[in-house]
């Protein structure tokens, strides 16, 4: 009777002990979006390495580039907003012109979509170029969705950004403050994206560097070159080939 007993508390025990760290690794959704945007900021490698290893979803990473990108096309719209009222109560007094109804926000909030779409293709740009460095040309073992992933928690230190912008929108004078900002934050996301290069293609820190940086640098330097010859072919077609 006394082994029975014991065999069966003996099952219930495992059976508790066994349930313990499911329990403990259930968490909302917004307390682990969370707590991984701290994390970008105190421990990336160990973060990326865990995004990696958990399989997160694609839409945290998308939900945060979307906030960013949205966060500071409001503001960027809010001063947009400032400048066009200032010019139109000065102007449509002396033209006897009025401004539609609703044009104004029509504008801002076209603002605000383009300033998210502009995010949302840089990101799959960068993406894919980092992606085919890393993947052809280093022979790195890792897929293109991961690292959009990744590049998505990247992103986090463009708050910096937003915080300069505010205190720009605040006074003019803090204007040195923003630029200081947007310099380290910068450096700040081509560190993390290199990381995030290594961590999702298993190469070292330098290969994601060259893939990360020096890669897309490579690409929008040749993209702008590309340009510059076609404007130039332009203008000399105008010009009978002085210029």
């Amino acid at each position: 009777m006394i082994k029975l007993k014991n065999i069966v508390f003996g099952r219930v025990n495992m059976e508790k002990n066994s349930t313990e760290p499911a329990a403990k690794q259930r968490r909302p959704f917004f307390a682990s979006f969370a707590n991984r945007i701290g994390s970008v900021f105190l421990a990336p490698d160990d973060t990326f390495n865990q995004i990696v290893t958990d399989k997160v979803s694609f839409w945290e990473p998308f939900l945060l580039v979307v906030m960013l990108a949205a966060i500071e096309g409001a503001i960027v719209s809010s001063f947009a907003y400032r400048i066009v009222s200032a010019i139109t109560n000065v102007v449509n007094p002396l033209t006897g012109a009025t401004t539609p109804i609703g044009l104004t926000s029509i504008i801002l909030a076209s603002m605000v979509f383009m300033m998210v779409t502009g995010t949302l293709i840089l990101w799959v740009i960068i993406t894919g170029i980092a992606h085919l460095v890393a993947r052809y040309i280093f022979r790195g073992q890792g897929s293109f969705l991961h690292l959009m992933k990744l590049y998505g928690y990247a992103f986090v230190p463009y708050s910096l950004v937003i915080l300069g912008t505010v205190l720009v929108g605040l006074s003019w004078t803090t204007w040195p403050v923003a630029a200081f900002l947007s310099i380290i934050t910068t450096f700040w996301i081509v560190l993390l994206m290199a990381v995030a290069v290594k961590h999702n293609y298993k190469i070292n820190i330098g290969k994601g560097f060259i893939s990360s940086f020096i890669g897309p640098m490579l690409v929008w330097l040749i993209i702008v070159g590309i340009f510059w010859v076609w404007m130039l072919l332009i203008i000399r077609s105008f010009t009978g080939g002085i210029v």
